[in-house]
């Protein structure tokens, strides 16, 4: 029998309605959390997940097995992401604490509670909210910002320190993973192309965005930790403009 949660919905949070929207799309992707039903309490409104075990979790208890899986794993954030960014909904908080997998190790993306839907890829917002170790530079300045490319800039994040804690040399995906990390928000290549130019993603691909399909030197390998520390992936999300 498959485990299932009740979340509480936040009354000022968008997440029921997008998890709705996203539940009534088609094709769905399997990289989403599927809403199974939500209810309206005495004071609250409820939302009905599935129940898997979360990315942090895997890092800290079974990273043996997540070593075998990472390649999986990072493929499915890259194209889970992408789906939500097709339509324009931003996540504004990724990091291996919203990252479930299935029994198959199937990445999900979970917790909309701070997601929100813009009209394109460069509108712009004030708020200051996220994790902080997995939000991008420009939010740490409190400047307007796009959430699209924030949301790239902690993809890549997040890829880095999977592919860290697997030790996993997988060339292609630094490459991927590098071109996101960058703090100048206008270099971040767009998920959502790289995903619909290339059918069959990572397969010897280099240098993927810019069209060098030179294999990458393997003399040279990346073994930066994320901000040159070991982040805890289930630091704490709060707004960032003082308040915890």
């Amino acid at each position: 029998m498959n485990k299932v949660i009740a979340k509480k919905v936040r009354k000022e949070s968008n997440e029921l309605e997008i998890l709705k929207l996203l539940n009534a799309t088609q094709p769905k992707s399997d990289h989403v959390i599927s809403l199974l039903d939500s209810f309206q309490g005495h004071s609250r409104t409820w939302a009905i997940l599935p129940k898997m075990e979360s990315i942090a979790d895997c890092v800290e208890f079974a990273p043996e097995e997540l070593e075998s899986k990472v390649v999986q794993v990072c493929l499915g954030l890259i194209e889970g992401l992408a789906y939500l960014h097709r339509f324009c909904i931003a996540h504004r908080d990724i990091k291996p604490h919203n990252l479930l997998v299935d029994s198959d190790f199937c990445l999900k993306i979970i917790d909309f509670d701070i997601a929100m839907q813009v009209k394109d890829e460069d509108e712009e917002v004030a708020d200051q909210c996220g994790t902080k170790g997995w939000i991008a530079p420009e939010i740490e300045k409190k400047v307007m910002y796009s959430p699209i490319k924030a949301d790239r800039w902690s993809c890549g994040h997040v890829l880095l320190y999977l592919l860290d804690k697997s030790r996993k040399d997988h060339l292609p995906l630094r490459a991927i993973a590098r071109k996101l990390d960058v703090d100048n928000p206008k270099q971040r290549p767009s998920l959502l192309e790289w995903c619909n130019s290339f059918s069959q993603p990572l397969s010897g691909v280099g240098n993927i965005w810019n069209g060098d399909e030179r294999k990458l030197s393997r003399s040279r390998r990346n073994s930066r930790e994320v901000d040159g520390e070991d982040m805890p992936p289930n630091a704490k999300k709060r707004k960032l403009n003082g308040s915890p």
